[in-house]
């Protein structure tokens, strides 16, 4: 009988996973872009080779290596409660890429603090592109003397 965890846990250990094991997918809401969908809740799946957009039955496929660019920010509003008066953050992630004939495609996706950092980790690992953090764009100020 002691040898029963052994095998359990040898095959949960040697075995290769399950085919769709590489796939992660990300809730989000579509802010805006390119790409002709709502601006409604939308699922972004990363697989091995692509990113998926899906939104109620469309499928919107990106190769990743197509894709050029891959932004990030957040923005900051006030928020009023009953008791609370704080701020809320919003957090966005931009991506463009090269579509068919080398046209440029582009989304940008409204999430949660959790899977903003989750899928854009993910999305920078897969395609060894850094994000551009847009609120840390610097400015350029020119003077004349």
């Amino acid at each position: 009988m002691k040898l029963l965890p052994l095998v359990l846990f040898a095959s949960s250990v040697l075995l290769p996973g399950a085919p769709n094991a590489t796939k992660t997918e990300y809730p989000a809401t579509y802010a805006g872009g390119t790409v002709a969908l709502n601006h409604q809740k939308i699922h972004a799946t990363l697989a091995q080779n692509e990113v998926v957009f899906m939104q109620s039955g469309r499928r919107i496929s990106v190769p990743l290596k197509n894709i050029t660019e891959i932004s990030c920010g957040t923005e900051l509003r006030p928020r009023m409660g009953a008791t609370v008066l704080g701020e809320s953050e919003t957090y966005y992630v931009g991506v463009s890429w090269t579509g068919a004939q080398s046209t440029p495609a582009q989304v940008v996706l409204k999430m949660s603090r959790s899977q903003y950092r989750g899928f854009l980790a993910a999305l920078e690992r897969s395609t060894g592109i850094k994000a551009v953090d847009t609120n840390q764009v610097p400015t350029v100020v020119r003077y004349r003397v």
